[in-house]
């Protein structure tokens, strides 16, 4: 049975195509990339890339002896990309991700050894599933696809009351609700030999969503904490100043740009900045 997996695994995974990185200008919004075909492929289009992979699927018995059969240190929890397999990258949620979507572009746009693929759902969030249900989407069209990781990033929408629920937010029953809806949505995502990233919300800076990341920060890392192969991300390392939200990070980065001015969404470059210590946990996670 191993000699067959093995056999298997060696068949091609390939996905024809990749994304181009853009300009450094400031996106006005999110929603003005949304609907481009940015990949140039199908990732559904290969039955063969159905998830799980072939080792995954055999009887090779715990995660431990398929990651010795199935990586090249015999321990990692991704494979090393490379031209022959490259690592897929699935990067989606609210207009929020298109942070992370950007820098994707930029990193590894041009690299045959990644494939990217980007869903931003505009206006859409953990609060609004009676608008887009990110849980039975995670669960329905994505889960199942041909993703070594999947980066989400929501939570600027959430700042309201669930609907048909009169709890209002941040108390004890709207943080048990919101909490469990993450967890539903990484668990939806989760699989052996997959890294989930969720990615925190920023610093904010308009009034009314200042203090919208200290509600649903903490909540998204209780959700997140004993899924196997999740990481919550702290966008605060890299998008704050001394904790504040801050528009530019200083001359050492030539006074560009990170955030938007609306004081929400990521510029180019900000959205370069959040995605670089993702992408090299990504290196780290795959040896």
């Amino acid at each position: 049975m191993i000699s067959t997996a093995l056999a298997c695994a060696l068949a091609p995974m390939l996905i024809g195509g990749t994304v181009g990185a853009q300009t450094d200008a400031e996106p006005s919004d999110a929603s003005e990339t949304a609907g481009q075909d940015s990949t140039a492929h199908d990732p559904w289009a290969d039955s063969v890339l159905r998830w799980p992979d072939p080792l995954a699927a055999s009887q090779l018995g715990t995660d431990a002896v398929y990651y010795w059969f199935s990586r090249a240190d015999r321990r990692s929890l991704l494979p090393e990309p490379t031209a022959q397999r490259p690592l897929r990258i699935w990067a989606g949620g609210d207009s929020m991700s298109g942070g992370p979507v950007y820098g994707f572009r930029q990193l590894v746009g041009d690299d045959e050894r990644f494939r990217f693929t980007e869903e931003i759902v505009v206006s859409s969030g953990v609060v609004t599933e009676w608008y887009f249900d990110w849980i039975g989407h995670m669960a329905d069209e994505v889960a199942e696809g041909p993703y070594d990781v999947i980066v989400l990033a929501m939570g600027a929408n959430d700042k309201q009351r669930f609907r048909e629920h009169p709890d209002p937010v941040g108390s004890e029953a709207w943080s048990h609700r919101y909490q469990r809806r993450v967890r539903e949505i990484v668990a939806a995502a989760a699989r052996p030999g997959r890294l989930v990233v969720w990615v925190g919300l920023p610093p904010l800076g308009t009034d009314y969503l200042a203090d919208l990341p200290g509600i649903v920060n903490p909540l998204a890392v209780a959700a997140t904490a004993d899924i196997a192969g999740t990481v919550f991300w702290d966008t605060f390392a890299t998008m704050a100043v001394d904790g504040n939200y801050a528009q530019h990070l200083g001359p050492e980065h030539g006074d560009r740009a990170i955030r938007t001015s609306d004081g929400v969404h990521y510029t180019l470059y900000g959205g370069r900045l959040l995605t670089e210590p993702i992408l090299a946990e990504i290196y780290r996670r795959s040896g």
